[in-house]
C-alpha cells in the first residue's frame, strides 16, 4: 500500500521526537514510496523551498522526483524540510 502525505508527515513526526526508533533512510523510504505513489503529472512537478539560516537564504526548487536524491544530499534542506512536514519551526 503506498504511503499517504499523512503517513509522511506522521513518519516526519516521529523522526523528530523518537530519532532512534526511526532513521532518516525509513523516512526517505517513506517520501520515495510516497512519491512513487503520485500521478505521473504530479509526480513530475515542482514545489518551492526557502531556508533561511540566519541571514542566509537559500530558495530550493524541487522536482518531486528528486526529492528523495536531495533528502540524501543536503543535510540542511533535509533538517529544515522534516521539521516543516512534522510542523514544528524551522
Amino acid at each position: 500500500m503506498a504511503t499517504t502525505f499523512g503517513e509522511l508527515r506522521e513518519a516526519a513526526k516521529q523522526l523528530v521526537s523518537q530519532p532512534m526508533t526511526f532513521s532518516v533512510d525509513d523516512f526517505i523510504h517513506k517520501v520515495e514510496d510516497w512519491v512513487n505513489s503520485m500521478p505521473e503529472w504530479k509526480r513530475n512537478g515542482y514545489f518551492g523551498f526557502v531556508v533561511r539560516i540566519g541571514n542566509i537564504e537559500r530558495r530550493y526548487l524541487v522536482r518531486y522526483t528528486e526529492l528523495p536524491k536531495v533528502l540524501r544530499e543536503d543535510p540542511v534542506f533535509r533538517e529544515r524540510y522534516i521539521r516543516a512536514l512534522a510542523g514544528l519551526p524551522t
